[in-house]
């Protein structure tokens, strides 16, 4: 007998066109989505997301696209060719970017604004950046976060002591960061036990004849922590009218700061001496004019060690940490203290622009948020918050309500300056080009 013959294999399933085109527009609504989660962890105000997204879909012919973008969640909804209605939405918490691979995800908004990009090709460019390895290592991420803490000890009160205890604290706060990059509940904490560890030490060194831990070096070990970027953007979120993203954002912040003050009290307790003992401040010492600006350079040289920001933006942001301490100091001699920090944003902010979108530099944000963090605005709140709950709380409140109008100023600051580059700077530079091309439009003159 004969072998029976082998049947033949079932055909696969015909994928149709429409299918094909279906999975399509899921990735490019997954690639949309994705895209505004990094752009949200860049710190990015929630508005900026939603104007980039709506100018990618532009490249794709969407015929209806909406977006919505909230501190953790992005909504996009659109309407293809056929009228039939996407809508998705995702919601991830505690992404964190580096500052290089800040300046990897705008180089891909930059691209996707430029032209279509494969839906595929942009997620796979989005999982490479999130996978990307940090520049530096590990021993330089903690050097760098001690050069940065040296230069804000410069900038805010460069004493010797200030400065030496400010450089030994800086260490075990760098230290304390390495061993927590991990992520998740610790990252929470982190703020507060910092902040409890480095009273602690402080309150012990003063126990045993060491100099006090005046309230400059804790501002100085612990500025990672303090909330001046987030409670900034805050402000200007909800002078732009987007009230959710603002006002999260900014009990966001206040939280954080408590978060520090309750760090520092519970070391207090433990030592056994009153909270106001930790804030006691250093006696007035002739202070060199440089100092501050040397703390500029320091600062910018830990920051790109620390934060890992890279050697191209090095100088752009170096350059707008000068023009951010030039504005602060102007600001103070002209309208007082109060208002430097809106005098210094109004400055730095189409300054920013100027260096990104003019001159081919790093992203707004990569050069913003370094500029904010030498203004150290949340260091007033630190010490309002820490005589809130001593003796003197007629100061504390005093302070507090003085850090809130110098968080709000330094933000209406930043939304001036975004009103002047587009009123002043935007037109001029549309009709001249890039500074390349005025440059060569000169060079050609000249011959």
């Amino acid at each position: 007998m004969s072998e029976p013959a082998q049947q033949a294999a079932p055909a696969a399933p015909a994928v149709s066109e429409a299918d094909i085109a279906q999975q399509e527009r899921r990735r490019l609504l997954r690639f949309l989505l994705r895209l505004g989660h990094l752009l949200l962890a860049t710190g990015a105000a929630a508005g900026m997301v939603e104007t980039t997204l709506r100018r990618v879909a532009q490249n794709y012919q969407i015929k209806q696209f909406n977006t919505l973008a909230l501190p953790t969640v992005v909504f996009v909804n659109f309407a293809d060719e056929d009228a039939s209605l996407q809508i998705e939405f995702t919601a991830e918490q505690g992404l964190v970017l580096r500052f290089d691979q800040v300046e990897a995800t705008y180089e891909l908004v930059r691209d996707a604004e430029r032209s279509v990009i494969d839906p595929t090709e942009g997620l796979r460019r989005i999982n490479a950046i999130l996978a990307m390895p940090p520049p530096h290592r590990a021993r330089w991420s903690v050097l760098g976060h001690v050069l940065a803490t040296v230069g804000i000890a410069l900038v805010i009160r460069p004493t010797a002591d200030v400065v030496g205890a400010a450089a030994t604290f800086g260490l075990v706060v760098g230290v304390l960061r390495l061993l927590s990059r991990r992520g998740g509940i610790v990252n929470t904490l982190l703020p507060m036990f910092c902040a409890f560890v480095v009273a602690l030490l402080a309150l012990l060194g003063a126990r045993h004849g060491i100099a006090g831990s005046p309230i400059y070096v804790l501002v100085a070990s612990l500025y990672t922590f303090l909330p001046g970027g987030t409670l900034a953007v805050a402000t200007v979120e909800l002078a732009y009218g987007d009230i959710v993203s603002g006002s999260t954002r900014f009990i966001s912040g206040l939280l954080q700061l408590v978060f520090l003050m309750l760090g520092m009290l519970t070391a207090a307790s433990i030592v056994g001496l009153p909270p106001e003992r930790l804030l006691v401040p250093v006696s007035d010492a002739a202070s060199r004019s440089w100092a501050p600006w040397l703390g500029v350079v320091l600062f910018a040289v830990g920051h790109w060690l620390h934060y890992s920001t890279t050697r191209r933006a090095l100088p752009w942001v170096l350059a707008l940490l000068f023009v951010a301490m030039a504005g602060q100091q102007l600001g103070n001699a002209v309208f007082g203290g109060y208002m430097s920090g809106f005098f210094a944003a109004v400055l730095i902010t189409p300054a920013s622009y100027i260096v990104q979108y003019r001159f081919a530099g790093p992203p707004s944000m990569v050069t913003f948020i370094p500029a904010l963090w030498i203004l150290v605005p949340g260091s007033l709140g630190l010490i309002g918050l820490a005589e809130l709950v001593g003796n003197d709380r007629l100061a504390g409140v005093e302070n507090f309500v003085t850090t809130l109008f110098s968080i709000v100023a330094i933000g209406l600051g930043s939304v001036v300056g975004t009103a002047l580059y587009n009123m002043l700077f935007e037109p001029v530079f549309t009709r001249a080009g890039t500074m390349a091309d005025i440059m060569l439009r000169y060079l050609k003159l000249r011959r």
